[in-house]
């Protein structure tokens, strides 16, 4: 009963049945149902069923114990990871997902990347990243509250809305993110979920500048030359420094085309590989700060 009520979409009745097949209550006690018990467990937690996080850590904190006198491997043979990392893996994750559901805010944005990138055990899920994200900005986590500004601006998983990205992102920067004042300047700049206001976008990027945010020095620099004539448009102003990087090997124009593409437009249309290829040839050309960009996005990835 409480295995179909799960397939109905009942995240309590996954939880229980998850203990049930942990168990072998009623049904077969093997790999098999342990696999499902796991996977209706795990469901139940990724949904925000605090108590099935708790659940499915502790089982696979006892199946540990009780394998701890087993010799140590790290592949089996056909060279798949071993079952026991996997079971660690999975421990890890669960006790991420409790920490952030018991009221953690930085485990909420942990979570939330770890969703975004699918990574740490993790299977890549927007919509999922943008519920921690979420969670985590109601704690007051300022890099949650930039991240789920981010989502709701470019439409990951969840509904694009310019003004709820706009408030995420005063949120943000209300609590001391660097990155979301100079996003806030961004929508204040082409008017998105809120007035445009060139005076309030120049303030907000040469705060964020001055706080190191790199995206907010960028912006102040390409603000300042559509103000004294070059185009505004994002059509047009991505031709326009493509052919000064190109033609006229300007690395200021390279770094301009680089966060036009990490950008988009309307919404949609980033590019993040051309933006680190347009950002490596400003380094290239001689432009420190897209070379710290470059190697802080090397070392992300």
């Amino acid at each position: 009963m409480f295995s179909e009520a799960c397939d109905a979409g009942d995240l309590r009745a996954c939880g229980f049945a998850g203990r049930l097949w942990l168990d072998g209550r009623g049904v077969a006690h093997d790999a098999a149902s342990t696999q499902r018990g796991l996977a209706m467990l795990t469901h139940a937690c990724d949904g925000g069923l605090v108590v099935s996080c708790t659940v499915g850590a502790h089982w696979l904190a006892r199946k540990a114990a009780d394998s701890a006198g087993d010799a140590p491997s790290d592949k089996s043979d056909d060279g798949t990871t071993d079952e026991a990392d996997d079971g660690q893996m999975l421990k890890a994750r669960l006790e991420l997902e409790q920490a952030c559901l018991s009221g953690q805010a930085d485990a909420c944005f942990q979570v939330g990347q770890a969703f975004e990138g699918g990574n740490e055990g993790f299977p890549r899920d927007a919509l999922l990243a943008a519920t921690e994200y979420a969670r985590g900005c109601a704690l007051e986590d300022a890099r949650a509250c930039n991240s789920i500004g981010c989502a709701l601006e470019y439409g990951d998983g969840v509904p694009r809305d310019s003004a709820r990205a706009n408030d995420a992102f005063e949120r943000s920067c209300h609590l001391g993110e660097s990155t979301g004042c100079a996003n806030v300047g961004y929508m204040a700049e082409h008017g998105e979920g809120t007035a445009k206001d060139w005076t309030r976008a120049r303030a907000l990027y040469r705060d964020a500048c001055r706080a190191g945010e790199f995206y907010g020095c960028v912006h102040a620099d390409m603000l300042a030359a559509v103000e004294a004539g070059a185009p505004g448009d994002f059509a047009q102003a991505l031709t326009h420094w493509e052919r000064l990087c190109n033609v006229a090997r300007s690395a200021r124009a390279c770094e301009f085309a680089g966060i036009l593409y990490l950008d988009g437009v309307d919404g949609g249309q980033r590019d993040p590989a051309k933006s680190l290829s347009a950002m490596a040839r400003a380094c290239s050309l001689g432009e420190p700060r897209a070379c710290s960009w470059v190697k802080s996005s090397s070392s992300e990835e």
